[in-house]
């Protein structure tokens, strides 16, 4: 144990009574814990048995078995965690729980041969008893009365304990449902996911079980202790009751999962539900230079209810954490791919790029596609690669190309307009013999009228609604085209009751970012603006696609993903993008005294994340819906003392920003609005799309300069009343209305 410092030391060598190791980021915990347990086993001779481990990962846990088990000199591979007696018990919460479900689940009225079903499963489960008891699934949400019951079990209420609570229409609903679901289950001997730690709870109520437990296990130990919700702590508690030899493991300033049911109290009352416990802090950062460490303190320090501790490191002082700022969005982006493709002598796996909500990855993305750097997103799709956004750029591209038979079909059913598989088949070989495209068909009532069969009322739908459509493209803005193809398709409910509240709030945001992309092509005159939209984005996505080839030869890649889903992760080199009021720290925490505190605690897990170098970016101004706006510097930027910053202002010209360059296509256009209300009402809403007159024409004259968020800097060479010839270096010369186009006089 000679590796390790002192406070790990007196972390192992602390076996018996409560023990809380409040453990800073980069501390090397899993070593400490490794040799605590290794330590218990070979030194103090404790039963490996008896020993009792959980964590909230599969990798965790795996991890912890296999370095316990090289100590012990026992090969991992191929045994049992569960049944091998020379280890401890090392799993998930999940895991353990439904290990010994098996062993006792009889008690509860279930078969040991119970089956756990999937979240699609339970889904189908849900919708089956909806339409038993004619809820209407256009009223109701299958998804979102899961996601209710999944909530009500994680906070340990049964239907019983849940009707004490309800106190609105839909909770009667959900009470409704629950109260079957439960009962389906168990007579199909099945479990959901939730019902693994609900169920384990109940049986610890058992006299007979409890005294197993308490017979077999003396020692317990918790990692992430910070992230346990009230029914993990609940379990842990009556496990470690009898013996109060429980060690747990944690820091509360990265506490960051509230969203998910955890709650932080359960470490910062450790002490106050264990008065006998013990306290170590290991504050030793063996990742990060001095500089990244004393900026991660001094921003942490700002939250008030905090366990105390300090972390430093004996890493050398490394370089200033830089500032990135320039006037806009795209420049942020720009900025962030300069800066990577500059640092010549390190591969891209060394890099990551972290933001605070998803939506935040499509203007990043784009600007590393432009210099050519690979990429890749992680805990979720490319942005051209949603769902939702195939599906209104497909409808965009058949509205303007009624041939393109491809996206016809990708969206005749989308939403669902009950139109099966024969009867689209019908349709398409009546397109084939009239040598017809869906533009002329829908203008044809005699051929709409002779279709036939159940899914012939739904395509004169949709060509009726398609027509109506084609039209609008002709007088409307991409952006007002895009939006009237959400509204009249019902595409905004069909994402309600496709999906949970969280994943459809995720895919509005999605639509929104789309939305303002949009935004940028106001002013173009038809056909061009929609030419010009669909032709920057097939740009983008072949290059991409010619990219992710490349990768096959180079594996390197750059990393990026939410800082949520960074925070066990570590590179040489992190961004933190977005690092303004209202995008980082979120809007929905500026009026939440313990949300606030825990967006902080999420800016301490991206600065700790960094190892060699840090770079935090932000914008000045961001264009929102045909307009810009600025958003204040980030109050966690604030936090950190300046003597540990360089500002960096002007990195690349303004040619490399805006041209088109080598690549012959226009700097693409987006960017991820954050100006949202704290409660969302309506979304995608007329409102958000600037279609309206903008500038006055009398203002404009043959020569000036302008500045457009898609296309940069330009001059106007010709001017015939509001209607422009405007020159973009590297592109073509680009016509538009100015009154309506998103320029800025310069």
């Amino acid at each position: 144990m000679s590796s390790l410092n002192p406070n790990q030391l007196e972390a192992v060598r602390t076996i018996n009574w409560p023990l809380l190791i409040n453990a800073g980021a980069g501390s090397w915990k899993t070593h400490t814990i490794t040799e605590r347990v290794v330590s218990m086993i070979q030194e103090h001779h404790i039963e490996p048995r008896s020993i009792f481990c959980v964590t909230f990962t599969n990798k965790a846990a795996r991890e912890m078995r296999e370095r316990i088990a090289k100590k012990l000199g026992i090969n991992p591979d191929g045994i049992n965690p569960f049944r091998e007696h020379r280890l401890p018990m090392v799993g998930t919460f999940h895991s353990t729980a439904a290990f010994f479900l098996r062993m006792f689940i009889e008690h509860l009225g279930y078969g040991k041969d119970f089956v756990i079903y999937d979240a699609d499963d339970c889904l189908r489960l849900v919708k089956e008893i909806m339409k038993g008891k004619n809820i209407d699934e256009k009223e109701f949400n299958p998804r979102a009365i899961q996601g209710m019951i999944s909530s009500a079990k994680g906070e340990w209420l049964t239907p019983t304990d849940y009707s004490v609570t309800v106190d609105s229409y839909i909770k009667s609903v959900v009470l409704e449902v629950y109260k079957e679901y439960g009962g389906r289950l168990k007579a199909a001997n099945a479990l959901d996911f939730d019902d693994l730690l609900l169920f384990f709870r109940q049986i610890l109520d058992i006299p007979e079980v409890l005294e197993y437990f308490h017979s077999r296990f003396q020692y317990f130990m918790v990692d992430e202790y910070q992230d346990t919700n009230m029914l993990q702590y609940e379990i842990i508690r009556i496990l470690a009751s009898k013996t109060r030899n429980l060690c747990v493991v944690g820091d509360d300033w990265q506490g960051i999962y509230s969203w998910r049911g955890a709650n932080i109290e359960n470490i910062l009352s450790f002490q106050k539900d264990y008065r006998e416990a013990k306290v170590i802090n290991l504050e030793e950062n063996y990742r990060s230079t001095k500089l990244i460490i004393n900026a991660a303190n001094a921003v942490i320090k700002n939250n008030t209810n905090q366990m105390k501790k300090t972390l430093f490191t004996s890493n050398p002082d490394g370089e200033k954490i830089v500032v990135l700022e320039w006037l806009d969005e795209k420049h942020e982006a720009e900025l962030i791919a300069n800066t990577i493709r500059e640092w010549k002598n390190e591969t891209y796996s060394d890099f990551a790029v972290l933001y605070r909500t998803n939506g935040q990855s499509r203007l990043i993305e784009e600007s590393l596609i432009r210099k050519n750097i690979p990429y890749k997103v992680f805990g979720g799709m490319k942005f051209y690669e949603r769902r939702e956004i195939k599906d209104i750029l497909a409808y965009i591209r058949v509205i303007f190309n009624p041939m393109d038979m491809m996206s016809l079909k990708r969206i005749i059913n989308v939403p669902s307009r009950k139109i099966g598989e024969k009867s689209l088949e019908n349709f398409l070989e009546v397109l084939n013999r009239e040598h017809l495209d869906v533009a002329s068909f829908s203008e044809n009532d005699f051929l709409i009228n002779s279709l036939s069969g159940i899914g012939a009322k739904w395509i004169a739908v949709f060509c009726g609604t398609y027509k109506i459509l084609r039209e609008e493209s002709k007088t409307k803005s991409v952006a007002e085209l895009m939006e009237s193809v959400i509204k009249r398709t019902g595409y905004e409910e069909y994402l309600k009751q496709e999906y949970t509240e969280d994943e459809y709030e995720w895919k509005l945001d999605n639509l929104d970012e789309f939305l303002n992309m949009a935004t940028r092509y106001d002013g173009m005159l038809y056909p061009e603006n929609i030419a010009t939209f669909l032709e920057d984005i097939a740009l983008i996505t072949d290059q991409d696609r010619e990219q992710w080839d490349k990768q096959k030869e180079d594996a390197g890649f750059v990393s990026l993903m939410t800082i949520h889903l960074a925070k066990w992760l570590e590179f040489p080199t992190v961004f933190i993008a977005g690092a303004e009021e209202g995008i980082f720290p979120h809007s929905r925490s500026l009026v939440d005294g313990s949300a606030l505190e825990e967006e902080r605690r999420l800016m301490y897990v991206a600065i700790t994340r960094a190892k060699e170098a840090l770079y935090i970016s932000r914008a000045h101004e961001r264009y929102t819906f045909g307009n810009y706006s600025a958003n204040p510097k980030s109050r966690f930027v604030k936090e950190i003392p300046d003597e540990f910053l360089h500002m960096e202002t002007n990195r690349g010209s303004a040619q490399s920003i805006f041209g088109g360059g080598a690549n012959g296509f226009s700097s693409f256009g987006n960017m991820f609005t954050q100006n949202w209300p704290t409660t969302r009402s309506n979304p995608v809403n007329t409102q958000k799309v600037s279609s309206g007159k903008k500038n006055s024409a009398s203002d404009f004259a043959t020569g000036d300069r302008v500045k457009h968020p898609q296309y940069g800097i330009g001059t106007i060479v010709m001017k015939n009343e509001a209607i422009c010839d405007i020159a973009f270096p590297g592109m073509w010369v680009k016509k538009m209305n100015i009154e309506i186009a998103p320029v800025e006089k310069i």
